[in-house]
């Protein structure tokens, strides 16, 4: 069975929200930086079970690649209210980044891993979160 390429397995660390960086010191600039969850990323991406799931890891990184690259292309027209007859949906980007979320989700079940919680990508807002006390 083949494995995930250098570039899929960065691909897995981008969409879960990984650092890109090396890691040095369990706290830098105020924040944990993701040793033991690094270790449980790289572990499993070495240790996926048959060719299934590596095409699933694979169809799932090209579903989070296609959602990206829509918020990207969504910045273009975040400045339109009205195109003629055609309206915008206000929420696109939120629907967007909610169902980036789902696929990312996906992608950390299969590989039995948390995603990186310190992301800020992967942080809620709005309604229903909490508020760190300092």
């Amino acid at each position: 069975m083949a494995a995930l390429t250098g570039a899929e397995k960065e691909r897995v660390r981008y969409h879960l929200g990984y650092l890109a960086s090396a890691t040095a010191a369990s706290i830098q600039l105020g924040q944990a930086r993701p040793l033991q969850t690094v270790y449980l990323l790289e572990s499993a991406m070495e240790m996926l079970v048959d060719q299934n799931a590596l095409d699933r890891v694979r169809r799932v990184l090209f579903t989070l690649d296609e959602i990206e690259a829509k918020l990207q292309s969504a910045l273009c027209s975040m400045i339109a209210e009205q195109l003629g007859t055609l309206k915008l949906r206000g929420d696109y980007t939120d629907r967007l980044e909610a169902e980036y979320t789902r696929w990312a989700n996906r992608l950390a079940d299969i590989l039995g891993v948390p995603k990186y919680l310190f992301s800020a990508r992967f942080q809620r807002r709005g309604p229903g979160t909490s508020v760190p006390v300092g």
